[in-house]
């Protein structure tokens, strides 16, 4: 019958590391064993295997499980398991505690080596931060009498990194959570936006070539006015000249008629005045000679 390895046992196979690398005795917790979360994930956002201790600040923000999404992790640990010895994993009351639900096998079988493949689906409805060193699933060890190890075949599996075929998942894995539909709509409304913009700037050159062709027509109307306004003054000076100029004709006509009267009046007084003058003249001369 197989009997549970437990308290001071436990510790000591830990520290020996007779069933498990990498292990740490403050892990032991009567009579589990609590598997912590290493640097390696698989989250679909990344695409690809990433080790969170080379991200930098911006992928550090994206550390996260996201509402309805899932992530793979990889223990910290790297099992050793003798052929006498399996694990029987249970998910961390933390954890479901938070919200994550841990997805997996439920057995290690005997003579496994190498880590655990956890997965953790968020049923949440917040994001759940991934700290790598936090404790993630507990295991409790059972070393199993020599009647149940028989002739049982030793577990040739060894995991030491994501199986391609779960990477090629992940790479076209699109959760379904409302974060992810919330991000969809924000990108979709961001796009459109950003086609409103471009549209309002077509408008306002429109406007701008609209305004500065009424501008333009405006200019034009007022040379023409101003065109008009020219003319009509250039006819009214040519008009005043040919008024003036008959107004002088006039009155050269008038003077010439004055200059006219002037000879007749002078012919009629010289007619009319010089006999008298001829009387007058002898009775002056003898006036001045009684003198």
């Amino acid at each position: 019958m197989a009997t549970m390895i437990t308290g001071k046992e436990l510790k000591e196979a830990v520290l020996s590391q007779s069933i498990m690398q990498a292990g740490d005795e403050k892990c032991v917790e009567g009579i589990k064993y609590d598997f912590r979360l290493s640097s390696h994930i698989l989250k679909a956002k990344f695409g690809r295997p990433i080790d969170a201790t080379k991200l930098n600040q911006s992928e550090l923000a994206d550390l996260v499980i996201e509402p309805n999404e899932v992530v793979f992790g990889l223990t910290e640990e790297r099992l050793t398991l003798p052929k006498d010895v399996i694990a029987q994993l249970s998910p961390k009351r933390r954890m479901s505690q938070s919200g994550v639900l841990t997805l997996g096998g439920l057995t290690v079988d005997p003579g496994y080596k190498g880590r655990l493949l956890v997965g953790m689906l968020n049923y949440s409805s917040t994001p759940f931060l991934l700290k790598p060193g936090k404790k993630l699933i507990a295991a409790t060890f059972l070393r199993l009498s020599p009647d149940e190890v028989g002739d049982l075949e030793v577990c040739s599996e060894s995991l030491e990194d994501f199986p391609d075929e779960l990477v090629e998942v992940m790479q076209k894995y699109r959760p379904v959570g409302t974060k992810f539909i919330v991000d969809g709509i924000q990108k979709l409304e961001d796009e459109i936006n950003f086609i409103k913009k471009e549209l309002k700037e077509h408008d306002d050159w429109k406007e701008r070539l609209d305004r500065h062709d009424a501008l333009i027509s405006n200019i034009i109307k007022g040379l023409e006015s101003e065109k008009e306004v020219r003319k009509e003054g250039e006819d009214k000076i040519s008009q005043s000249f040919a008024e003036l100029k008959i107004d002088f004709r006039i009155i050269k006509d008038n003077f010439l008629l004055i200059k006219g009267g002037a000879y007749v009046l002078y012919f009629l007084i010289g007619i009319v005045l010089l006999p008298r003058l001829v009387e007058y003249i002898p009775k002056i001369i003898a006036w001045f000679k009684s003198f």
